[in-house]
């Protein structure tokens, strides 16, 4: 059974820890580029806001499943937001392309939403790849504001990622 009391009580929980200020940066078209991963590539935040709206209103039957996969891909939107702030602070344009050049592609989306087990693989996945780029994007700075920024976001998809555990485990 998911307990989505107590999903909610987390994800308020950790909306209450603030997101560190971004910082300003020197250009560094390089570490943009890697960055660009995390902006939109396949497992990145753009990946990830349009899976888990697709989701949502596909899966609107299960009304509070709908509604904390919305809740979600806003918390997503916020990290595409930001993402994306660090790339133009870095001189670079955020484009919708990874660091590959390809460009974004909704062929990035799981439209497989007939077994709950399965998207919540899934998304469990996806988020794993979210946390994989971010602690690289961590490897390549010393840059301790740029850090946190990442350290934060990171809080986030683990919490994301331990929903989606707790609904596949609740299936």
């Amino acid at each position: 059974m998911i307990n989505y009391k107590e999903i909610e009580n987390m994800m308020n929980k950790n909306a209450k820890i603030p997101y560190p200020k971004i910082p300003k940066l020197y250009p560094n078209s390089r570490y943009a580029k890697m960055l660009q991963n995390d902006f939109a590539g396949e497992s990145g935040e753009l990946s990830a806001i349009t899976q888990y709206i697709y989701e949502h209103i596909n899966l609107k039957e299960n009304k509070e499943l709908s509604l904390l996969l919305r809740r979600i891909a806003i918390e997503e939107m916020r990290h595409l937001d930001i993402v994306g702030e660090i790339i133009r602070n870095l001189g670079e344009k955020p484009y919708y392309i990874d660091s590959k050049d390809e460009v974004w592609s909704a062929k990035n989306i799981n439209y497989n939403v007939k077994c709950l087990k399965d998207i919540m693989r899934f998304n469990i996945l996806s988020e794993e790849k979210a946390i994989t780029g971010y602690r690289k994007a961590l490897k390549y700075t010393n840059n301790i504001q740029l850090r946190r920024v990442f350290e934060r976001i990171i809080i986030d998809e683990n919490m994301h990622r331990e929903i989606f555990k707790m609904i596949y485990e609740g299936v």
